[in-house]
């Protein structure tokens, strides 16, 4: 998942009028999402920190699987723990989004993912995915960049040359035109929209759905990733 350290580093150099902004819109898509299944939340779990639990918490009991710091830089309210087994009681939705599932190096180590997810949850996880079977961002080398006041942020994925489902990413932040700050490398890997459902079903997970016309993207990043629930 996008680390607590990336979080700590944007920060401070991110406009807050454009936070609350993109924050907003994506709070309005769940809002919708979550009038769609019918559902009336109390408690929602983050997999990890993202902006939108500071206008979410306002509304529902907020867990977040994230670093004290993180917590205090931003001035949540949110209850932050250190492993998705913390949470007291089940989650009525568990939120992963920001392609939460690639964070991984192998198999496995997905379907650890989602079976922690599923422990825990009484509900619907909510999770995002970009479509790897047809567009296949993975297997080109790129760099993503963004400018914020004296900050330049890159964000480069490298191709492995051993497992053509891997990647890594590393985050570099430059302030001051000589300043470094290096995040990864971060290890990733393919989810399909398939294998989520074979995953999830195998966890007695069903309704699973990729929801239409509903597309996130993450804070500052180019692509849309389509939005995905399963029941649990």
């Amino acid at each position: 998942m996008i680390s607590g350290d990336y979080w700590l580093k944007l920060q401070p150099v991110a406009d807050p009028t454009r936070w609350l902004e993109q924050a907003q819109a994506k709070v309005e898509i769940l809002q919708k999402l979550f009038g769609g299944l019918q559902i009336q939340p109390k408690t929602l779990l983050f997999t990890h920190f993202n902006p939108i639990v500071l206008l979410l918490e306002q509304h529902y009991d907020c867990f977040v699987v994230g670093d004290q710091s993180v917590k205090y830089a931003y001035q949540s309210s949110s209850t932050f723990i250190d492993h998705i087994a913390q949470i007291k009681g089940d989650a009525d939705i568990t939120i992963a989004l920001d392609e939460y599932f690639t964070f991984a190096t192998t198999e496995n180590d997905q379907r650890n993912l989602l079976s922690d997810i599923q422990k825990v949850t009484n509900g619907y996880l909510v999770t995002s995915l970009q479509d790897y079977k047809n567009n296949a961002p993975h297997k080109r080398n790129h760099v993503d960049s963004g400018v914020y006041g004296d900050t330049i942020i890159l964000e480069q994925s490298q191709v492995d040359k051993n497992n053509k489902q891997n990647w890594q990413n590393h985050i570099y932040f430059i302030e001051n035109n000589r300043d470094l700050t290096v995040i990864g490398p971060v290890e990733r890997r393919t989810m399909y929209f398939k294998q989520l459902a074979k995953y999830s079903s195998d966890l007695g997970g069903s309704d699973y759905v990729i929801q239409k016309n509903m597309l996130y993207r993450g804070f500052f990043k180019r692509n849309y990733e389509h939005i995905i629930t399963v029941k649990f």
